[in-house]
């Protein structure tokens, strides 16, 4: 019986975890994401995983149905502009939310639903403390009846490089273009402090829609700020 999952999003972290363990791939799950707005290149990388790895779990969320319904994930959020505010305040403009909000919903509720499915006792998370960016989960902690492990906790970024270089491992997409994050949904318009070279980096289409979308919210929460400030 497998007691342990790997979580992994295809980013650097969970990758250097996946390395780690390599002596475990045959008692292992290993937990990918997809949340229905993958680049084509990710699907493509998680597909050879999913060759290698005895016991790989593809989860599937619907973050486009999420994004029609509940609008464009942002960081700062024009309150006018949610669903609840544009109800009220009669705006006509897209509709937007938390972008941390977007990411529960797509990404962290439904990654840890099916992992309690699949019936473990144990975690492995690409976690590092120096990260900006962390999920609450400690190291040792324990969570609905599975305890968290991080076993790169106290890595720097540069160890994390180093670490996968000396392995030669199977980068992702996106690093070798500059990009500093994992390539999950293609059409985030939140977190643009990382995600600003990503989406430099999408094909001419997307790029323009991207940069369409962000004009727009540029402007809603500059004219909430002059109106509410």
């Amino acid at each position: 019986m497998i007691d342990t999952a790997l979580q992994f999003s295809g980013g650097k972290d969970s990758l250097a975890c996946l390395y780690l363990y390599k002596e475990r791939w045959d008692d292992l799950y290993v937990v990918w994401l997809d949340t229905g707005a993958s680049y084509p290149e990710m699907l493509e990388y998680m597909e050879r995983w999913s060759k290698r790895l005895p016991h790989f779990v593809h989860l599937k969320s619907d973050q486009p149905a999420n994004i029609a319904e509940r609008g464009w994930p942002v960081d700062v959020l024009p309150i006018e502009n949610t669903a609840l505010g544009k109800a009220i305040s009669g705006n006509t403009g897209p509709t937007m939310q938390s972008c941390l909000e977007c990411c529960a919903i797509n990404v962290w509720i439904p990654l840890h639903q099916g992992i309690k499915d699949l019936g473990v006792s144990k975690v492995i998370k690409g976690q590092r403390r120096d990260d900006r960016r962390k999920s609450t989960a400690k190291d040792g902690q324990i969570i609905d009846g599975i305890t968290y492990s991080m076993p790169i906790e106290d890595w720097t970024e540069k160890q994390v490089f180093d670490y996968l270089a000396q392995v030669g491992a199977d980068m992702p997409p996106g690093y070798a273009d500059g990009e500093t994050t994992s390539r999950s949904c293609w059409n985030c318009t939140g977190f643009l402090d990382d995600s600003r070279k990503r989406i430099h980096n999408l094909p001419d289409g997307k790029r323009e829609e991207m940069l369409r979308r962000l004009a727009i919210i540029d402007k809603a929460i500059d004219d909430q700020r002059v109106r509410y400030g």
